[in-house]
């Protein structure tokens, strides 16, 4: 990580203040929208520079999921093993949460050892209801 010549303005704080204290991704929209609320409206081609500089940083990740939906950001300052990586999607609320689990450092050696390929966990995803979706009555349909 190069922490050389970093260079955060009071705006970029704010954006890394509120994405460090999200477990799931966060999409610009959502950054925005706390953004207004803080009394910081900031346009988003602002909040695009000042994610692509923090994630040149190494501070925040960034994932596309396909080709039809927005980028999402994750603070990784505390970044775990890759190998026990794994994404998970709400499909009723969107959200999605970054897991950690050690059976995956054991499923992604599997798949590479006897079918020959590289998992990428940072493009892992499952996908279902998470638990506040579930609380309120959401089920995974069949």
């Amino acid at each position: 990580m190069n922490h050389a010549k970093t260079y955060h303005t009071r705006q970029q704080k704010v954006i890394l203040q509120f994405i460090e204290g999200r477990k799931e991704y966060v999409t610009v929209s959502q950054i925005d929208e706390y953004l207004k609320k803080q009394g910081e409206p900031v346009g988003l081609t602002t909040i695009y520079r000042h994610l692509e500089r923090l994630r040149k940083e190494g501070v925040v990740q960034k994932i596309v999921l396909d080709g039809n939906s927005g980028a999402c950001y994750q603070y990784v300052g505390n970044e775990a093993d890759d190998e026990s990586r794994f994404l998970l999607k709400c499909e009723d609320c969107g959200n999605i949460l970054n897991m950690d689990c050690h059976h995956m450092k054991a499923l992604y050696s599997h798949v590479l050892e006897e079918h020959h390929f590289n998992v990428d966990p940072h493009r892992t995803m499952f996908y279902g209801i998470c638990e506040k979706c579930l609380d309120n009555g959401s089920r995974i349909s069949k």
